[in-house]
């Protein structure tokens, strides 16, 4: 008779912990100066981990949200009022740190409201 392990646990709920078990340093920031004040909401998997304002303080006020994940593909949404959204795919290793930077920005002139996302796999140096 062959034995199979028993399915594994539910893995760890997704939750925002403190910088040092954190899986994913998550950087949120206002880059427009035509929307001062912006609310940007971040769900992972269908969990909410963001949803507050942002302001945008001469483009370089980046706020960190240290956010536990279990490894695997998850899917991340980001949304303002405004009508910008992302929605994006995310893998996080095994063993190991992703570190992604979200930004709502806007076209100078231009009623275009977007946010934008990017991750990697080593700390994000702001200038």
């Amino acid at each position: 008779m062959v034995s199979h392990p028993p399915p594994s646990a539910t893995p760890a709920a997704i939750r925002l912990v403190d910088e040092d078990s954190a899986d994913l340093h998550l950087w949120v920031s206002n880059q427009s100066f035509e929307d001062d004040r912006v609310t940007v909401v971040v769900s992972i998997d269908g969990t909410r981990l963001v949803d507050q304002p942002f302001d945008v303080q001469g483009q370089h006020n980046w706020i960190l949200f240290p956010i536990k994940l279990p490894p695997g593909s998850h899917e991340v949404t980001a949304t303002s009022p405004t009508g910008a959204e992302t929605h994006q795919r995310l893998t996080v290793p095994e063993k190991g740190r992703r570190y992604a930077v979200l930004s709502y920005w806007t076209e100078p002139g231009r009623d275009n409201r977007q946010l934008s996302w990017s991750v990697q796999s080593h700390p994000v140096a702001f200038q």
